[in-house]
């Protein structure tokens, strides 16, 4: 506070008396005029390049702002392929086990086949086999047939023989006793020829 009150009352007394000349004031003003009008247009291009730093900031962030929706999108693009990725991992993982399965499988259908046809190959042996045995069968039942069929004609020649003989001897007999006995003929105790 004092001083204060020392550089008041210096000034106060240099108030008095004039400290400046007029030309010295005329050349600070016109000083003052070239400074201001350096500042004004320092000023101006200051808010010149301001306002194209704003305008480049602007479409600055306008490029920022698209370049990340496009990260955005980009992201989520990547996301789907990923999981598409996955996806066809996990079919091709399932293709792989499906076709080893069905190699196995194949294996064993061939080995089935390969069982089946031995079987069969077998079977058709063991029926011609049979079909064989069959003929041969038929052969003898229709050798046997043929021989007891001949027995048989040869039985009924024989017993047709016989009973002719019989019939013969009967007859034989009964026109003896005819010639024999005729009161028997008309008794008919002995039975005519009609």
């Amino acid at each position: 506070m004092l001083t204060d009150m020392i550089v008041e009352e210096e000034f106060e007394l240099k108030d008095e008396e004039p400290w400046y000349g007029k030309q010295d004031l005329e050349h600070d003003l016109h000083l003052a005029a070239q400074l201001g009008k350096t500042l004004l247009d320092r000023n101006h291009e200051l808010e010149q390049g301001l306002q194209q730093m704003f305008s480049t900031n602007q479409e600055q962030l306008q490029e920022i702002e698209y370049l990340t929706k496009q990260v955005d999108l980009l992201r989520q693009m990547n996301d789907q392929h990923a999981k598409v990725y996955e996806q066809l991992d996990v079919a091709a993982r399932d293709l792989e086990q499906g076709n080893h399965r069905l190699i196995l499988d194949n294996r064993v259908a061939q080995q089935r086949i390969n069982c089946l046809t031995e079987t069969i190959n077998s079977l058709e042996t063991h029926m011609e086999d049979l079909q064989t045995q069959v003929e041969e069968l038929r052969t003898a039942q229709s050798d046997r047939s043929r021989r007891e069929l001949a027995e048989q004609r040869h039985n009924l020649g024989a017993q047709s023989v016989s009973c002719l003989k019989e019939l013969y001897d009967l007859q034989k007999d009964k026109c003896v006793c005819a010639c024999m006995c005729p009161a028997a003929v008309q008794l008919n105790l002995v039975p005519t020829n009609r």
